[in-house]
C-alpha cells in the first residue's frame, strides 16, 4: 500500500511539473494539453491494469516524449505564424 501511494504521489508531481509548467511554458493550446493529459492517463491506466501497480519506468518516458513533441510542434506553428506576419 505504501509503494502505491508513493508511486501515485510521484505521478501527481510529474503531472504538476510537466503538465502545467512545461506545457504552459511553451504556451500550448488547451487542446494539445488535453491530448497530452489523455495520453498520460491512458498509458498510466494501461500499465496499472496490466501490472497491478504504477510502474514509473514504463509510464514516464512516453508522456515526456509526447510533451517534447507537442512543444516542438507549438514552436514550429508559432514561427510559421510570425513569418507570415512579416
Amino acid at each position: 500500500m505504501a509503494s502505491f501511494v508513493l508511486e501515485f504521489v510521484a505521478l501527481s508531481l510529474y503531472v504538476a511539473f510537466v503538465g502545467f509548467c512545461f506545457c504552459d511554458g511553451f504556451g500550448l493550446h488547451v487542446a494539445r494539453k488535453l491530448v497530452w493529459f489523455v495520453f498520460f492517463t491512458a498509458v498510466s491506466l494501461y500499465v496499472f491494469f496490466t501490472l497491478g501497480r504504477f510502474y514509473l519506468p514504463l509510464i514516464l518516458p512516453f508522456p515526456t516524449l509526447m510533451a517534447a513533441a507537442l512543444g516542438a510542434f507549438q514552436k514550429r506553428d508559432r514561427s510559421k505564424k510570425e513569418s507570415k506576419r512579416t
